[in-house]
């Protein structure tokens, strides 16, 4: 196969699934699980969950419709997010969506709702950045920018909003919060916010929504039972299980890790400073935002002779596109495989398409591969863009 690709496994995917599975049937049964759109927005792998009886979470008009386009049907989609269009809003709750409200133009949009059944309405919290340790969180300066301040009035006025709304409510809280390390401690953090809401407005909720941000498929890391016994445990008997649906949202968690890029070597050189190894690869597919420094990889290179240093760069015309840099390692050649792991995170679908187009995708079904998305050719961008 021609590289770059990115090659998903499928067992891996499987496996990283039932992790969560099991521990929700075990801990929490009466749950909801919403794999993240955003995280790898794949047809393929959409259709994949669904057949998997997973739910699609959502945070824009264009995902929402996308997921519609893969199968889901509204009463399968959880809708988040600031940018929710008004009309799509109102029909996705009428269809019988999740929505969780995270902005005053979602509030006003709610009003538009006249004499429905029953309405799966959540409220987004601002969560105070106050409440978790500091090496776990990377917002403590300005705070988290969604959701519904209860310490300025914010998520109390938006509750009253709700309650005002024509129909039957089903009322639902949102906790979805960014973190450093993944830990189990943020969740815990989070129920225990959600645990003193709750007493202070009294809440009966139909459902409970606590995001995603999780580890999967990482040896050494938390499971999705360590931080589901988080959970349980920052909510402190708060909330009766066997009444309050608990939704997950994993995006990372299900796909990252069951996803790798192959490349090749293109071109081997020295300077003054160092050996410099081109490839066919580049950060702008497996590191959109720039910022990783090093990878779990492997290569197929059989070089004898053992380098101190070897800068391993992408194909773009930037010199700063360069994914990592290799010591003590076999020396890389012309056509060498370089294999990157864990990448299927905010990869294949939000990488650009500069200077080259976006690649293959094969699925390792074990005995066989797949192809579940062509490269995107000259002819393809031009008609995009025409």
């Amino acid at each position: 196969m021609k590289t770059p690709y990115f090659l998903i496994d499928e067992a891996a995917l499987q496996s990283n699934l039932d992790a969560f599975t099991a521990a929700l049937s075990e801990l929490w049964p009466n749950s909801i699980l919403s794999y993240s759109v955003k995280t790898n927005s794949l047809p393929w792998l959409l259709k994949w969950l669904l057949a998997n009886d997973v739910f699609a979470e959502v945070v824009s008009d264009e995902e929402y419709e996308l997921a519609m386009i893969c199968g889901f049907p509204a009463d399968k989609i959880v809708f988040n997010g600031p940018i929710k269009g008004e009309a799509l809003l109102v029909d996705a709750l009428k269809e019988g969506s999740f929505v969780n409200l995270d902005s005053r133009g979602d509030l006003k949009a709610i009003e538009l709702i006249q004499g429905n059944g029953a309405l799966n309405i959540g409220l987004r919290l601002n969560l105070d950045p106050s409440l978790f340790d500091s090496d776990d969180i990377g917002y403590e300066e300005y705070g988290f920018r969604f959701g519904f301040s209860d310490e300025v009035g914010d998520f109390a006025k938006a509750l009253e909003g709700v309650r005002k709304v024509s129909g039957d409510v089903n009322l639902g809280l949102h906790l979805h919060c960014n973190s450093v390390t993944r830990s189990p401690n943020v969740y815990r953090a989070i129920g225990r916010a959600a645990a003193g809401l709750i007493e202070k407005y009294d809440l009966d909720l139909s459902f409970i929504d606590f995001g995603g941000g999780f580890f999967g498929g990482v040896p050494g890391k938390a499971t999705a039972r360590d931080y589901l016994c988080a959970i349980m445990e920052g909510l402190c008997g708060t909330v009766d299980p066997a009444k309050t649906t608990l939704i997950l949202e994993p995006g990372s968690a299900i796909v990252g890790s069951a996803v790798s890029l192959h490349t090749r070597v293109l071109d081997v050189k020295d300077t003054v400073k160092t050996r410099i190894v081109t490839t066919d690869g580049s950060r702008i597919h497996i590191d959109p935002l720039w910022i990783k420094r090093g990878y779990l990889w492997e290569s197929t290179s059989q070089g004898e002779r053992f380098l101190s240093e070897q800068v391993i760069c992408g194909y773009t015309c930037m010199d700063h596109d360069r994914l990592m840099v290799v010591h003590d390692a076999p020396e890389f050649s012309v056509g060498d495989e370089i294999v990157y792991k864990r990448v299927g995170a905010y990869s294949m679908t939000f990488g650009s398409m500069f200077i080259r187009y976006f690649p293959e995708v094969y699925v390792d079904k074990g005995s066989s591969r797949e192809l579940v998305r062509s490269r995107i050719d000259v002819k393809d961008y031009f008609d995009i863009h025409s």
